[in-house]
């Protein structure tokens, strides 16, 4: 709104200097022509009060200002028409008159405007001519001719200042719209960046669509569970921004090594983390793939331990199971959004992770028929170093998982 106003700020001044130039040109030719009477005086008193009735009927509906401009060009337009009949069509003050409305009118609102501004020209000089005779008498005064110049220096200068003003105001306005769209972008991004997060990276783009992400049945996908055990006694023997930074820092190695599989974290709960694969297109070596994430966890976390017992830290003892089968997936729509799996699945894999020792890493059978033979030590030679602690010393071993998934 105020960029609105600033732009027709120098109207008010520069119809006072228009209408001021019409009153001084008016009287001179009544005075020359002796023509002074009701109507001079009628139309000398229209004249200096008109400009001012406008600025404050703008002032006070600021909303409606372009509006109530244009149709004052059309009032300006109609008054240059009388008054340049009034003056037998001086040519020197008529040209100028004539040349200010016109070209006043195609700067504020185009050619249209203009057209209109000259037929309120013609319309004011109609309305002269119905009460008073054509009179082509031309003056030859130097005063007259005096104020036609400084008036058209004047309002030109005037008009040329406003035309910088409207510039300055153009640009002003298309560097706030360049910083509005790019704070509109840089929210955008925030947003993408947090959908990203919630959802699974191919789901995320039909948020966009209609309706959303509907739930949806997926028959195969590998589901990978890690859980760090004993980490409430970890929170209780060491400062808590410790024992935070320790978890955090497995957490992210895990979503690294589940983003080398092709895999995504789905979800945390305290010291448990889920990550899936497949979803939402599954293909051959997803399964493959998922255990060998597990295999590189599990190698992860080994030299881990190494580490923290060389400096004498307590260690996090882990299970570790894969799974693969079908599940349903969808958003869930509660004070904060989330996506989440449900299905037998996902109660498998909790119950085999449940149900395996501290330190163990263990596959269903079912993971292991989808992935297919050779992944038992998938590229990764056995830890014959220090194992993860609670597991069995050479680690060599995938624990069959018949009775724990049966368990579940």
């Amino acid at each position: 709104m105020k960029l609105l106003l600033d732009r027709f700020a120098l109207f008010y001044p520069m119809r006072i200097v228009g209408t001021t130039f019409m009153v001084i040109v008016a009287t001179l030719y009544a005075w020359h022509l002796d023509r002074f009477g009701p109507f001079y005086y009628g139309l000398v008193l229209v004249l200096v009060v008109y400009p001012h009735v406008i600025h404050a009927v703008a002032r006070k509906y600021p909303q409606k200002r372009r509006a109530i401009e244009l149709r004052t060009f059309l009032l300006d337009s109609f008054a240059v028409g009388v008054v340049v009949h009034s003056i037998g069509f001086g040519p020197f003050p008529t040209f100028v008159l004539i040349t200010v409305a016109l070209a006043s009118s195609l700067s504020v609102d185009g050619p249209r405007q203009s057209f209109l501004s000259a037929a309120a020209v013609a319309a004011g000089v109609a309305a002269y001519a119905v009460f008073f005779p054509v009179n082509t008498a031309f003056v030859d005064t130097i005063a007259v001719d005096i104020v036609s110049s400084a008036f058209t220096f004047i309002y030109f200068m005037a008009f040329a200042y406003s035309a910088r003003n409207r510039s300055a105001l153009l640009l002003r306005s298309e560097a706030e719209l360049r910083e509005r769209t790019a704070s509109l972008e840089i929210e955008k991004l925030r947003s993408d960046r947090l959908l990203f997060n919630l959802l699974p990276s191919g789901l995320a783009a039909q948020m966009a669509i209609p309706g959303g992400i509907r739930p949806m049945r997926f028959e195969r996908v590998v589901l990978l569970g890690i859980e760090l055990r004993h980490f409430s006694r970890l929170l209780q023997s060491s400062p808590e921004d410790q024992a935070l930074a320790h978890l955090m820092h497995c957490f992210k190695a895990f979503d690294a090594i589940a983003d080398r599989y092709g895999m995504e974290k789905l979800k945390t709960m305290g010291d448990v983390y889920i990550a899936i694969g497949g979803l939402p297109v599954s293909a051959p070596g997803d399964v493959a793939a998922g255990i060998r994430a597990a295999w590189s966890a599990r190698e992860f976390l080994g030299d881990l331990a190494e580490s923290r017992l060389a400096r004498g830290a307590l260690v996090l003892d882990a299970r570790i199971a894969v799974h693969a089968g079908s599940v349903i997936g969808g958003i869930v729509e509660t004070s904060k959004l989330s996506y989440d799996v449900f299905g037998d699945a996902m109660k498998t894999l909790f119950g085999m992770l449940r149900g395996c020792e501290d330190g163990a890493l263990v596959v269903s059978d079912a993971a292991r028929r989808l992935a297919g033979t050779g992944v038992e030590t998938p590229g990764l030679e056995p830890a014959h170093g220090p194992a993860v602690p609670g597991s069995r010393a050479d680690g060599t071993t995938l624990p069959a998982s018949s009775d724990i998934t049966a368990q579940a």
